[in-house]
């Protein structure tokens, strides 16, 4: 694991160590209790901040540096054909499910993954790894959490191997027009006001039904394209049933489910003109998130967020909250004071 890690630790020099957010003292794979957490977090939280910037498409280099930036572009567009669990290739199945990157991390207007402001944007990166991990309590690599979105698949990637390698290519040019040590405009999640009652999934299924039905199905397990079988993925993904995220996955908090749908949701939508109020996505968020919703079970996940003083608002499994239903539902669905919590 030591190895892993030092290997981990010199990747993140070579991809970008002039952009990358100071962790020192620490280092990748450290554990840090409460207090250096919190100071950590803030200081994240704080960095000086960018306007948003983004590469022009036609600057891509030529040559193998530019065919290895086109290849990460690619890969993240046809994750499922190229890498998916139903890719034609078996000995290249290294996702666990049939999505595609660019179905979270969104393109722009520039057609790129990840391009599109609010919606998990990868513009700045590199700027903004090795970070502290509140979810599993360690310092974490950017390599480490994109190998982390490819979770248990039926054939493990590895940092050496040339799709990892060109998605990390793709991710160092895409940070290209980023200031150095700086957090970004656009980045992240949008901002969003909390509402005073609690989040409510009853009404949250009626604007489900009207707002999103249409593109991710009734029964919200998506559309599938046609040769979904041989790797072509979804036309528009499922946000419920086993090829989605899990009962402890990043989106299973309410607030932060909310925050992206209301920055990027009904399709077509853009964070400076959002189409749903705070209170609806935080409703919506709550409908698809009820535990009535099918939804691939985490063996592991009370082993996440360990430390309670650091674990956001919406992170709520019945497993803290023994005996206590009410405790549980005020966790899960609010009020929320503060949706704009670090995850």
């Amino acid at each position: 694991m030591k190895k892993i890690l030092s290997m981990l630790c010199a990747l993140a020099c070579t991809t970008g160590a002039a952009h990358a957010f100071d962790i020192s003292p620490f280092q990748v794979g450290d554990s840090l209790a409460t207090g250096e957490a919190q100071a950590m977090l803030q200081r994240y939280a704080t960095r000086p901040s960018q306007a948003w910037r983004e590469p022009d498409p036609a600057s891509i280099p030529t040559g193998p540096e530019g065919d290895s930036i086109r290849e990460g572009i690619d890969l993240m567009r046809h994750t499922s054909q190229r890498v998916g669990n139903r890719a034609p290739d078996q000995n290249k199945r290294f996702n666990w499910n049939s999505l595609n990157c660019v179905n979270c991390h969104q393109a722009g207007p520039s057609g790129l993954p990840g391009t599109k402001k609010y919606a998990l944007a990868l513009v700045n990166a590199v700027n903004d790894y090795p970070r502290f991990d509140i979810k599993s309590g360690k310092i974490i690599s950017l390599e480490q959490r994109a190998l982390g979105m490819f979770g248990a698949a039926p054939v493990k990637l590895t940092v050496d191997m040339p799709e990892f390698k060109a998605i990390m290519a793709y991710l160092r040019w895409l940070s290209a027009e980023a200031r150095p040590d700086r957090a970004m405009e656009g980045v992240g999640l949008m901002p969003m006001k909390a509402i005073k009652r609690a989040a409510d999934p009853i009404r949250g299924k009626a604007l489900f039904i009207s707002q999103c039905a249409s593109c991710h199905g009734a029964d919200a397990q998506g559309k599938r394209q046609p040769d979904f079988e041989t790797g072509a993925g979804y036309l528009f993904p499922p946000l419920a049933g086993s090829d989605t995220y899990d009962n402890a996955g990043h989106m299973f908090a309410i607030p932060l489910l909310a925050r992206y749908i209301r920055a990027s949701m009904p399709f077509g939508t853009l964070s400076d003109k959002p189409q749903l109020t705070p209170a609806q996505a935080l409703d919506i968020a709550a409908y698809i998130n009820d535990d009535a919703m099918p939804r691939g079970q985490n063996p592991n996940r009370t082993r996440l967020y360990t430390d309670a003083a650091l674990r956001p608002q919406g992170f709520a499994i019945p497993e803290h909250f023994t005996g206590q239903p009410e405790a549980y539902h005020r966790a899960k669905f609010g009020p929320f004071s503060n949706v704009n919590e670090h995850y």
